[in-house]
């Protein structure tokens, strides 16, 4: 009889592998199949208002697969001012002197702003404006360009959102030769503007209590699954992972019984689950991405100050 069954999967055992292979991905795409098409979009934390967190000295998570960190913007409405273009002949440091005045006002508005410094190298390195946006952890950015004629300067300014889409855009025209007080007065008009379209907003609030997140690590971890990606991923190991283990300890109990009569889907199936849950591409019985390699073991234990 035993002779009888290895013939018949010798003979059969393609077949029995192109199944096995199909159920795997089926399972993969009804289970993983949103947290996977995030991440190859490169949209790891959705749920994250961009800027609207902070990043502490040390956070209640010891090891977390997250994006590098951005400023501190204080819970305030982040916006990125790009030096301004010189269009021509202008006029020594009229540039670098209205986007200070850019920025004092922005702040007196209670925007906050990254430093002029870090968004000119950015500028200077050829990074788009939505990579400008995407890597300080802004929600915008102002663009402003400067051109002089004879005794008369006009400066345009735009608005432009993470996508790239202009929001508003206008220009404003000055006479004479007192520049401080054309940087002063253009300034505080682009200022206003841009408070006007944009209401500041406060920092993203935890949706059960309402309270805002202190730490960016908090709020990632509100929507990341609370299950350890490493368990999840020794879980994986033969003879365990083949059996489904993983899947049972993340919450997906019916697919984990379904890995155990069919050998982990023929194989394929935790094959393509260990490398998720190595990639931080798996998901738990409730859609949340295992991120989360294990917490601060002194936080558990009760030490505030994690030291």
């Amino acid at each position: 009889m035993l002779d009888a069954a290895f013939s018949w999967a010798k003979e059969y055992g393609d077949v029995l592998g192109s199944i096995g292979f199909l159920f795997a991905m089926l399972t993969v795409v009804l289970t993983n199949g949103k947290v996977i098409l995030q991440r190859l979009k490169g949209e790891s934390f959705q749920a994250i208002a961009p800027g609207a967190l902070t990043v502490p000295a040390r956070g209640d998570i010891a090891v977390m697969d997250a994006p590098p960190p951005t400023p501190d913007y204080g819970g305030k409405t982040p916006i990125a001012v790009l030096p301004p273009k010189e269009l021509g002949a202008v006029d020594d440091h009229f540039a670098a002197g209205l986007a200070d005045d850019l920025i004092a006002d922005l702040q007196r508005s209670s925007f906050a702003t990254p430093e002029i410094s870090t968004v000119a190298t950015m500028v200077a390195a050829g990074a788009s404006n939505t990579k400008i946006a995407r890597d300080l952890g802004v929600e915008h950015v102002l663009s402003t360009s400067v051109r002089r004629q004879d005794n008369q300067i006009r400066v345009a300014a735009q608005l432009i959102d993470p996508t790239g889409a202009v929001l508003w855009s206008d220009r404003y025209d000055a006479l004479g030769d007192d520049l401080m007080a054309i940087q002063g007065s253009v300034a505080e008009k682009v200022a206003a503007a841009v408070e006007t379209q944009l209401r500041p907003t406060p920092g993203l609030r935890d949706p059960k209590t309402g309270k805002p997140f202190k730490t960016r690590e908090e709020a990632l971890t509100a929507v990341s699954s609370p299950k350890s990606r490493l368990v999840a991923l020794m879980l994986c190991i033969p003879p365990l992972g083949i059996f489904g283990a993983h899947r049972f300890y993340v919450g997906r109990p019916f697919t984990g019984l379904l890995y155990i009569p069919t050998g982990g889907l023929v194989i394929f199936g935790w094959v393509i689950d260990t490398v998720l849950i190595a990639l931080g591409m798996f998901a738990d019985g409730k859609g949340r991405p295992l991120r989360i390699w294990r917490h601060d073991p002194l936080k558990q234990l009760g030490d505030p100050g994690g030291r």
